[in-house]
């Protein structure tokens, strides 16, 4: 999941919503004159040109300058801010956020026996078992329905730096009603009707030192 998309759209949020607040706080007439409001814009300006700029996490620090802490918590704290320490863009409700629209995307596109959806995000071992599976589920002819009534959880659990590579364990809780038919329609496998609640621990990786910011789905075994 690129987490500078999800920052941008945190961002523009942000944005949107300060600037209705300044609206209703500045925005309204307050039977000012006009020179007022004049002395005020000025006093506002230079108000702003002598404040600090705010730091980008994403951004490289500047050089000589002291590097920003992050706080983490859970029990992958240490794991987390050792991650953050080696990618300077790293955050931990961001990260949660675009695991759980991975784990919906990932889920919804194996059903769908979609490969070229799976494959930016899954790793290459991954992929390729995955990918056995949905071609020996085309071999039969079979159709895969899954729906995901309700991802109650999804919570890191685990977080390591190895030299580069950066894991993060996510245990998920969903649940997910699913059925395979078979050309014919009858059912094979499953049962659409009945939700099952499915825990399991995903494992995600990333290289921290490769311009590519997307995680990819490493592992998954029962919770």
């Amino acid at each position: 999941m690129n987490m500078d998309v999800l920052q941008l759209l945190f961002f523009a949020g942000l944005a949107v919503f300060l600037g209705v607040r300044l609206y209703m706080l500045l925005g309204k007439p307050s039977g000012r004159t006009h020179e007022d409001h004049v002395r005020e814009e000025r006093e506002r300006a230079a108000a702003a040109a002598r404040a600090p700029r705010p730091v980008d996490p994403a951004a490289p620090a500047a050089p000589g300058a002291p590097s920003q802490p992050a706080s983490f918590t859970g029990p992958a704290a240490a794991g987390l801010a050792a991650i953050a320490g080696a990618d300077g863009g790293f955050d931990q409700g961001g990260f949660v956020s675009g695991a759980r629209e991975a784990y919906k995307m990932i889920v919804e596109a194996y059903a769908a026996g979609d490969k070229d959806a799976l494959a930016p995000l899954l790793s290459e071992k991954v992929m390729a078992a995955w990918g056995a599976a949905i071609d020996a589920r085309a071999g039969k002819n079979w159709t895969m329905t899954t729906e995901i009534d309700r991802l109650k959880r999804a919570d890191i659990v685990e977080a390591s730096l190895n030299d580069n590579r950066a894991r993060v364990k996510v245990a998920f809780s969903a649940d997910i009603a699913s059925e395979t038919r078979d050309a014919d329609g009858a059912i094979m496998e499953g049962d659409l009707t009945t939700l099952k609640t499915v825990d399991e621990i995903w494992s995600f990786e990333r290289d921290v030192t490769s311009p590519n910011p997307n995680w990819y789905l490493a592992g998954v075994r029962a919770a």
